[in-house]
């Protein structure tokens, strides 16, 4: 009988500390993605794009820093509510949340090659 009751204990320790479903993995920086694409419209000789940047994790994910050399020279003025450029850094000033990208415009004769640098999950 104790065996059992030890068993029980270890299965029900088991299902308390399980992991399940996305809302409990761990997030990182490799959860976010950018998507970029033209508007159509030019802006001082550059075509201008969008970038939506989102996450898959169920957590807001803060603290949100981007390689985004050459964006600094855009000819869009960024939204200061939203991104801050600092030598080829973009540093999102609010949270990125499944389900609300952060989205602004810039403009650059190539599309910049966003990478995460970092990001953490704020649940």
């Amino acid at each position: 009988m104790a065996n059992a009751a030890a068993l029980l204990f270890l299965v029900a320790a088991l299902l308390c500390h399980m992991r399940t479903g996305d809302a409990q993995r761990s997030c990182g920086k490799s959860d976010i993605t950018f998507s970029v694409r033209k508007t159509g419209n030019v802006v001082g000789r550059q075509p201008e794009y969008v970038v939506a940047i989102r996450t898959s994790c169920s957590c807001p994910m803060k603290d949100v820093r981007v390689w985004c050399g050459g964006l600094e020279d855009s000819a869009v003025p960024l939204d200061a509510s939203k991104v801050e450029v600092d030598d080829g850094m973009c540093v999102l000033k609010q949270p990125v949340a499944k389900g609300s990208p952060v989205i602004f415009t810039y403009s650059c004769d190539v599309p910049v090659n966003f990478r995460v640098f970092n990001a953490a999950p704020d649940c």
